[in-house]
């Protein structure tokens, strides 16, 4: 009877731990299988819609409105201010790429490149506006948009690079990382140049020396945190999709579809990411 009961405990207990190894190994294939796409866009639809290409067209026509409505006059006759004319003009090369991204999205026949080619055009666009918008500024105001002017020549080296090697991985950083500074350094010079307060320790000295040197030192920790954010994204990026790759190994097919979406990152294939 007790030779039984130990037969009887052992099997359960071996049960027991079959199960909740089972369990836990589904449930951990469940989490990181998620596939955050499905998530955030459960239509089939959607997901197939160029979503990036709508967002740019989005926020520019939003920007344009803002700077129609606040730039507009009517002292002496009906007109438009000139530096929102111009802030409508830096954008209005990324609002037509994206258009033309749309346009390559369905299929028109375009040559191929098109879209890295009005990559480059959006960022000289913004560019050339840069350079010819530093007239009557003072010392800290015209040091903000020459910094600002550095970055833009950053990003139009690196759109050009992927006009010719679109899927090296290094451009594609590269071109991200200074546009990413553009939208961080462009938060700060809101804060520089309109204050939204009377507390001198939060006021520019606007033909100060010391100014000019502060906002440099600024600029250097946009270069290095903007970095950092980027490295976070990618190591986040990397365990995550890697992880499920190696998780959801008993679908070849799944594995191989995750994998095509994110070879650059995944360094699956090294020749066509040009990882060295």
């Amino acid at each position: 009877m007790g030779k039984n009961k130990r037969s009887t405990s052992r099997l359960l207990s071996k049960l027991a731990s079959f199960h909740a190894k089972y369990i836990d190994t589904n449930l951990t294939k469940w989490a990181l299988g998620l596939d955050i796409l499905h998530l955030c866009l459960p239509s089939k639809t959607l997901r197939g819609a160029p979503i990036e290409s709508i967002l740019k067209i989005l926020i520019t026509s939003i920007h344009f409105s803002i700077e129609l409505i606040t730039g507009y006059d009517t002292n002496p006759t009906p007109h438009i201010g000139d530096e929102n004319a111009h802030h409508t003009a830096m954008l209005f090369g990324f609002f037509l790429g994206a258009w033309i991204e749309i346009l390559v999205h369905f299929k028109v026949p375009f040559p191929k490149g098109t879209t890295q080619v009005m990559g480059f055009l959006a960022f000289t666009i913004e560019g050339l506006m840069m350079v010819f918008h530093l007239h009557a500024r003072n010392m800290v105001d015209a040091h903000i948009h020459q910094l600002l002017g550095i970055t833009i020549v950053c990003s139009m080296i690196g759109a050009l690079g992927e006009c010719y090697n679109p899927n090296s991985f290094w451009l594609i950083v590269s071109r991200s990382y200074f546009t990413l500074i553009q939208a961080t350094w462009l938060i700060q010079a809101a804060y520089v140049l309109w204050p939204k307060t009377t507390n001198p320790l939060f006021l520019w000295d606007p033909e100060s020396h010391r100014s000019v040197s502060l906002l440099t030192m600024s600029f250097a920790y946009h270069l290095s945190g903007d970095a950092f954010i980027l490295i976070m994204i990618y190591l986040f990026v990397y365990k995550f999709f890697s992880a499920n790759v190696r998780i959801n190994n008993d679908d070849q097919g799944d594995n191989e579809e995750l994998a095509a979406g994110y070879k650059l990152i995944l360094n699956l294939n090294e020749e066509d990411s040009c990882i060295q």
